[in-house]
């Protein structure tokens, strides 16, 4: 009766594991529309998520709003889990809600750091940049001419502005980095 007892105790174990990916049995769902809350359109006007999208905010910061709001959902599956469990009560169901949210939130991350990827080909010191910076010197130097500013000035201008681009291209890439 020894093999018995251990397996009895493997169906009882494949039986948790089966209720435990069930979910609560305890869950009752809306019979009717009418039961159900539906958020109206313009009760969406302050959830920050619409408003980036509606904003056509860059999608950088479309994802970090979408990260943020699957953040605090995962928090408050959390919340729910914990109390339930110290009620008792089979928590496997809330966990595994929370996980698949968790899994959301690193796949977003896993895009949100390739569009900073794209965003990064920025090459400060490579040849597309350096003719958009001559261009961008032409352009003050034109200025200069048109209103007539003294070669003198011109000439002590520049010499400033010179010494000032010193270790500009890491303040630069700093910068980029922090922008995404």
């Amino acid at each position: 009766m020894a093999g018995h007892g251990s397996y009895m105790e493997a169906a009882q174990a494949n039986l948790d594991v089966l209720n435990s990916v069930k979910g609560p049995q305890d869950l009752t769902l809306p019979q009717t529309l009418e039961e159900v809350a539906v958020t109206q359109a313009e009760d969406l006007s302050n959830d920050e998520i619409c408003i980036a999208i509606r904003e056509d905010d860059p999608p950088d910061t479309v994802l970090k709003t979408v990260l943020m709001g699957l953040a605090e959902e995962q928090s408050s599956l959390k919340d729910v889990r914990v109390k339930k469990g110290k009620e008792g009560k089979d928590t496997s169901f809330i966990s595994l809600k929370r996980g698949t949210l968790l899994k959301y939130m690193s796949e977003t991350l896993i895009q949100k750091q390739a569009l900073m990827g794209m965003a990064s080909d920025l090459d400060l010191r490579g040849p597309k940049f350096r003719e958009v910076f001559k261009l961008l010197l032409t352009i003050i130097s034109n200025t200069f001419d048109e209103i007539k500013i003294p070669a003198e000035y011109r000439e002590m201008f520049f010499h400033s502005f010179k010494k000032n681009l010193d270790g500009w291209e890491i303040k630069a890439e700093k910068l980029a980095k922090s922008v995404i």
